[in-house]
């Protein structure tokens, strides 16, 4: 097989991929849709994670949400902007993880959030 077919054949199974990613219902499996529209790999999702732990922790100690540290830090570990986050917090929040840390975040806009983050800030699921 040459580099050409090997170049041909991982294009195809991208598209394949792809194709199956859209495919995944978002409502029964929002992480993972989250993980395909993202084009994250496992290395990823367990940035993603720890960033909330972080913040989860420092909620426990009593700590409020700074909103743009709290970016700062999704930005550092996945480089996603404030518009990617949102994708994030409410693919979390949708899959009950991470529920207070994404409804802290929400209430740092002392009720004045993006219109995404409506449901979680009036807690509607």
């Amino acid at each position: 097989m040459t580099d050409k077919d090997l170049i041909e054949r991982l294009d195809r199974l991208e598209y394949q991929v792809s194709i199956l990613g859209q495919a995944i219902d978002y409502d029964r499996f929002p992480i993972e849709a989250l993980i395909m529209s993202m084009g994250w790999d496992r290395g990823d999702i367990d940035k993603v994670h720890d960033v909330f732990e972080r913040w989860d922790n420092r909620l426990e100690k009593g700590e409020k949400i700074n909103r743009y540290e709290f970016e700062k830090d999704f930005e550092k570990a996945v480089g996603v902007n404030y518009q990617g986050l949102k994708s994030i917090l409410i693919a979390f929040w949708e899959n009950h993880q991470w529920t207070n840390v994404c409804e802290a975040y929400v209430d740092s806009f002392d009720g004045s959030p993006a219109v995404e983050y409506h449901r979680i800030m009036r807690r509607e699921r």
